[in-house]
C-alpha cells in the first residue's frame, strides 16, 4: 500500500445527537454525546489507514488537554504525528457538532484560537519519500509554499488539494494539484449548478488534473487528463444515519484507489460506496469492509 502525507487541519468534535434540530431559544436533551477527533484531512488519513496505508499527518497541535485527546487519537488511529508543528499555550481547534437524527444532517459550530501549519515548518521537514501528498486548500499563502516545495522534491508522486470552501485568494491553487476535488458547495458558490460546466471551467486553469466533483446524492463527476466527463451514481445506504465525514471518506477512497493503480471511473465509484457506507452508520470503525 502507499506511504500518505497529508496536511491539513486536526480537531476535537463533541457531538450531540438530537430528535430535531433545534429551534432557537429551544431548550432540548441530547439523545446521546460523544466526543471525537476531526478535521478533513485527520478523517481522511484515518479511513486511508484502515485502507492499509501508511499515514502521516503535517498539521498544528496545541500542548492543551484537548490537543493530547487529538494526538492519542491519531495514534490509535495509526497515523504518523512526529512531523507535526508543536505550538505552546494554544487551544485545540474544537468544533461543536448537533447531528440529527431525522434526517443524518450535521451542523457545526467551529472555535479556532490556535495558528496555521506554517510553511517554515513544513520545508524543514523530509518528505521525500512519500508516495501521495494531499492538501487541504486552506491558509492559502502558506499552502502555496508547501505545494511549491512538494513540486521541486518529488519525483512522480501525485499531489492531491481539496477544494471544500471558497476562500480567499484561493484561485492561486488551481495550477498545483494532479488530483483537484472540489464540493458541491464550492461549485455552488461558483455560480455553477452543473458539475460538467464547472469542471470545462477549471480546466482552463490546470490542463492536466483529474477533476472531481461529489454530488451528494447524485453521486460523483469526474474530468480525466483527456478532457472526458465520468459520472458515477451514489451509493446511499438503507438509512441515512450520520452525514459528518462523508466527504473526508469520499476523499480518501479516491487517493487509495488512485494510488493503487485504479482509473477514474473505478476510483468514483469506489468513493461513492465508501462515503454512502459511513453515511449509514456513526463515525468511521470498519470501513475496511468496503471492496475496492
Amino acid at each position: 500500500m502507499s506511504k500518505i502525507l497529508g496536511t491539513g487541519i486536526a480537531t476535537l468534535d463533541i457531538i450531540n445527537q438530537v430528535a430535531h434540530f433545534p429551534h432557537e431559544d429551544e431548550e432540548m436533551r441530547a439523545d446521546e454525546q460523544r466526543i471525537s477527533r476531526g478535521g478533513n484531512t485527520a478523517n481522511t488519513l484515518e479511513v486511508l489507514a484502515q485502507l492499509g496505508n501508511q499515514c502521516h499527518f503535517c498539521g498544528t497541535l496545541a500542548d492543551d488537554r484537548d490537543s493530547q485527546v487529538i494526538e492519542q487519537k491519531l495514534s490509535e488511529a495509526g497515523i504518523d504525528t512526529r512531523s507535526c508543528q508543536r505550538i505552546s499555550g494554544g487551544h485545540a481547534p474544537t468544533s461543536y457538532v448537533t447531528l440529527n437524527r431525522q434526517n443524518g444532517s450535521r451542523t457545526i459550530v467551529h472555535f479556532r484560537d490556535l495558528p496555521e501549519l506554517s510553511a517554515d515548518h513544513f520545508l524543514g521537514q523530509a518528505f521525500g519519500d512519500m508516495d501521495w501528498f494531499h492538501f487541504e486548500g486552506r491558509n492559502i499563502s502558506a499552502t502555496l509554499k508547501m505545494l511549491q516545495h512538494t513540486q521541486s522534491i518529488r519525483v512522480d508522486q501525485p499531489i492531491s488539494i481539496e477544494f471544500e470552501k471558497d476562500r480567499p485568494d484561493i484561485d492561486g491553487l488551481l495550477h498545483m494539484g494532479d488530483v483537484l476535488v472540489f464540493s458541491h458547495t464550492f461549485v455552488s458558490g461558483r455560480g455553477f449548478d452543473s458539475a460538467e460546466a464547472f469542471m470545462h471551467h477549471i480546466r482552463n486553469h490546470n490542463d492536466e488534473a483529474m477533476i472531481i466533483c461529489p454530488w451528494g446524492d447524485e453521486g460523483a463527476w469526474g474530468m480525466d487528463r483527456d478532457n472526458r466527463p465520468i459520472h458515477s451514481p451514489a451509493s446511499p445506504p438503507q438509512q441515512v444515519v450520520d452525514t459528518l465525514g462523508a466527504g473526508d471518506c469520499f476523499n480518501a477512497g479516491l487517493i487509495h484507489a488512485l494510488s493503487s493503480g485504479r482509473t477514474l471511473a473505478e476510483a468514483l465509484a469506489f468513493s461513492n460506496r465508501l462515503a454512502g457506507t459511513k453515511v449509514g452508520q456513526l463515525g468511521f470503525e470498519g470501513l475496511e469492509r468496503v471492496s475496492l
